[in-house]
């Protein structure tokens, strides 16, 4: 949470996934982001890849001041030099606290992202005014629209079972759909979970996929998460 001084004015949460690659935002978002900022409502943004950095090309190429950005241990990207506020140490505190940090939201959905459905689900439950854009990068398709109290967005967990060790077309297609997916964090179940996480992050570093993924071992089970910096 901010610690620099008392919490004023309207607030707008931009969020959305890091799989969102194209170049601009869409113009529905660009529309409601022109009307937000007629407004004079503070806008909170996140730094991540994806949604997040072009949320924030967009509000630097107009020259808007009142931009929070939103971090955890540290910050990747902050187009307009604003000002920015550590919401937690890792993603998942990060992201609640922005949320309840915000009055209204504007979120970028694209496949059905995990951490993204649970970040719907928070704005939901705590009756926040959403405005969901969601995309499918399979087929194009595309919809938006408020966020629909009676939907369930979170779906069901699923961990993914892999073998301990020497199967690393198993481990290359769960890291391959990982990716692709947009979620942030992932249960890979094994035979051994210790030896399923060493395979696993040795195939991340023979990727040179390092510094933006990390395996942890928790609890008797597997992780693979995105690294929120």
């Amino acid at each position: 949470m901010d610690e620099g001084g008392e919490r004023s004015g309207s607030r707008l949460l931009l969020m959305g996934s890091s799989a969102y690659k194209a170049d601009e935002l869409p113009a529905v978002v660009r529309e409601r982001l022109d009307e937000a900022m007629a407004l004079g409502m503070t806008i909170i943004v996140g730094e991540a890849r994806g949604a997040c950095r072009r949320f924030q090309d967009y509000l630097e190429s107009k020259g808007y001041t009142d931009v929070i950005v939103g971090h955890a241990k540290s910050i990747r990207y902050n187009a307009g030099d604003w000002r920015a506020v550590r919401y937690g140490d890792d993603l998942k505190e990060r992201e609640r606290g922005m949320i309840e940090d915000c009055d209204s939201a504007i979120i970028v959905w694209v496949n059905n992202s995990g951490q993204i459905a649970k970040n719907l689900e928070l704005l939901k439950r705590l009756n926040k005014p959403t405005f969901v854009y969601e995309l499918s990068t399979k087929d194009g398709s595309e919809s938006f629209g408020m966020i629909d109290p009676g939907r369930v967005y979170s779906r069901p967990y699923r961990p993914v079972r892999a073998r301990a060790r020497g199967d690393s077309g198993m481990l290359s297609g769960v890291l391959d759909a990982f990716l692709a997916s947009g979620d942030d964090e992932l249960r890979v179940e094994g035979e051994n979970p210790g030896l399923t996480g060493y395979y696993l992050n040795k195939l991340i570093i023979e990727r040179g996929l390092g510094e933006g993924l990390e395996v942890a071992v928790e609890s008797g089970s597997c992780y693979l998460r995105r690294v929120a910096q």
